[in-house]
């Protein structure tokens, strides 16, 4: 274990690796289950219509157990997507959507990422929220409004307390809550046990991440997705045939073990042109999501057996780790 990811794991919410409850429900389902109250009146909405609630809950089992199956998925769905990565044998200069699904992967990882933190970005349905509205009746607690919302939220746990939030773009928004709880990593690593050294080194590797994701203006951390849109809907960067103007190496690009080195190897100053930097990106963020997954799941003694039956299946069904568990 790197020193980085020593100070890094500290900061995580062990609770969503020690969660042993085996289930497929998600968020969404643990909300259906209605086993919370509200923390307080629906406050804040337009139209009659709330879009934010904070739910306490007592019994901490649901709630994580659905927290570490959406991290499981979500790191299950970042690591094929990256490791499915195929050149064409008849358009083998093509690198289009091989770019799309790098992205992909990324985002996955961001998903994935947030949950290990305790927080999470969930698209609620309107079965959802109104399972959420009929605890507030009965509670008395529905305030001025006549319905909740439903859209895509931000979550966060606060010991007892999950606050969620609506928010609106799906991917503006997850990129958003991932520069945000880079931010509080940096602000909180002071709070961790490890030497000046090992804090700074750390502080270090997050800053470059962020950056990384807030290039070209993107102060919301969206610079992955601005790429990707321009790949997939202008055509862009050389990626599509003829592949005019195309500078990044092809070769590395479907090097689809990359992120298997830990994160703060990553040298972000040898790119030089927006494909190569977006493949570095993705690969480092997958690499954080990846080490960080299996540091977590080794400190609670493999407590997890739904991260043990799925992200640690897959990557010994794809031969990155033995049977015995190792790399």
């Amino acid at each position: 274990m790197t020193p980085e990811l020593r100070i890094l794991i500290q900061l995580t919410d062990k609770n969503v690796f020690e969660s042993s409850r085996k289930t497929e429900g998600d968020l969404k389902a643990w909300l259906a289950k209605q086993e919370y109250l509200l923390d307080e009146s629906l406050l804040e909405g337009n139209a009659n219509k709330a879009n934010a609630f904070n739910l306490r809950f007592s019994d901490k089992t649901g709630l994580y157990s659905a927290l570490a199956n959406d991290c499981n998925r979500f790191a299950q769905a970042a690591i094929e997507s990256m490791w499915l990565l195929e050149q064409a044998k008849s358009l083998p200069k093509n690198t289009a959507w091989a770019t799309v699904q790098m992205y992909y992967s990324a985002f996955f990882a961001a998903h994935s990422l947030l949950r290990m933190f305790g927080r999470a970005c969930t698209q609620l349905e309107p079965e959802h929220v109104k399972k959420v509205y009929k605890v507030a009746e009965i509670t008395q607690s529905e305030g001025v409004f006549s319905k909740i919302e439903s859209g895509f939220y931000f979550s966060e746990i606060d010991i007892n307390v999950i606050r969620f939030s609506k928010i609106k773009e799906s991917h503006g928004d997850t990129w958003k809550s991932l520069r945000d709880l880079f931010d509080w990593i940096i602000e909180n690593i002071s709070t961790t046990q490890g030497i000046r050294n090992h804090k700074e080194s750390t502080s270090d590797l997050i800053s470059k991440i962020k950056n990384a994701i807030s290039r070209g203006g993107a102060t919301r951390g969206n610079w992955p997705s601005m790429v990707r849109n321009k790949v997939n809907y202008q055509q862009s960067h050389g990626t599509w045939f003829p592949y005019r103007g195309a500078l990044h190496n092809r070769e590395k690009f479907f090097n689809k073990s990359t992120w298997l080195t830990t994160p703060e190897k990553f040298d972000f100053s040898v790119t030089n042109d927006e494909i190569s930097e977006l493949r570095m990106t993705c690969n480092c963020i997958l690499s954080l999501m990846y080490h960080l997954l299996r540091v977590g799941h080794e400190r609670s003694q493999e407590a997890s057996s739904i991260m043990d039956n799925g992200t640690f299946r897959l990557l010994r069904q794809i031969k990155v780790i033995s049977a015995e568990g190792k790399a």
